[in-house]
């Protein structure tokens, strides 16, 4: 048996005990306050009585997949295909790019413009795997994300950011890609936006008088192997604390209601300037 072969075996079996883990905190998770209603109204009460600002949550079920994908991008062998632009692939396997011929772009509705330069096979290698997301975008870094199975990838794994300059001209790029994706088993239901907001205060990661200032719903890194890496629905929120500009990023696997504590980050700044940054600091 080969090591590729042992190593999908740990991956699964990894799957498997995450699935497991994730029905014993279902099973154990609920608390001492629970009354005969439905508990998670009961915690957003609660959330409501600490002050905690945010939205009506989401009740809607959905569904997802575990997935894997090479933690080669390949990007490197492609290069080739690229015109116009002086590029070349880091050691982390991100791409950055200069353009030597430059494009305007129309910073009041940048989407077009944007997804038109993408969709060239000789501006971007893999272009017409990614969307725009403006909630992740701001101005001057503009964010396509990749698409994978029913869903995209949130975090800075898969994700090209284009920079327009003041002059409203397109300069560079950078550029993550997940190849080989694949499903792991059959598609499952993974929790709504309630639940995991329930979660993120039963895990003690939002504190009383903070915000919630948004949450998504994404694929995110579970796991990194030699090879290959495993990836999960995640409900990614991201916090302001109270008389504070940071804002905190926590996620919830979709399907198991854990948290992901060891890929918190936090950022300083106003929102509308870091919205779009702080979604590299998760591979």
């Amino acid at each position: 048996m080969n090591f590729r072969r042992i190593e999908w075996i740990f991956l699964l079996a990894f799957v498997v005990l995450d699935i497991f883990l994730g029905f014993m905190f279902v099973q154990t998770s609920s608390k001492s306050t629970k009354t005969t209603g439905d508990t998670a109204t009961t915690v957003i009460r609660e959330m409501r009585a600490d002050n905690i600002s945010f939205k009506n949550p989401d009740t809607h079920e959905g569904t997802g997949y575990y997935i894997a994908g090479s933690n080669e991008s390949g990007l490197k062998q492609q290069l080739s295909q690229l015109t116009e632009q002086s590029a070349r692939v880091q050691s982390s396997g991100k791409l950055v790019s200069t353009l030597r011929a430059t494009t305007t772009i129309d910073t009041q509705s940048p989407k077009a413009d944007l997804t038109t330069f993408m969709s060239q096979r000789t501006n971007v290698i893999h272009g017409t795997e990614y969307v725009y997301d403006a909630d992740l975008s701001t101005s001057g870094d503009y964010v396509f994300v990749q698409k994978v199975a029913d869903g995209e990838i949130l975090t800075g794994a898969g994700q090209v950011h284009l920079f327009v300059n003041k002059d409203k001209q397109l300069t560079s790029y950078t550029q993550t890609y997940v190849a080989n994706v694949k499903t792991l088993r059959e598609k499952a239901v993974t929790i709504s936006e309630k639940k995991a907001l329930v979660a993120l205060y039963q895990y003690n990661q939002v504190s009383s008088s903070s915000r919630v200032v948004w949450a998504k719903l994404g694929y995110s890194r579970l796991l990194k192997l030699k090879d290959s890496s495993v990836y999960v629905p995640t409900w990614i929120f991201a916090v302001r604390g109270k008389n504070s500009s940071n804002i905190s990023l926590h996620r919830i696997n979709a399907f198991t209601s854990a948290s992901m504590k060891n890929s918190n980050a936090t950022t300083t700044g106003s929102l509308d300037t870091t919205v779009g940054m702080v979604w590299n600091t998760f591979d």
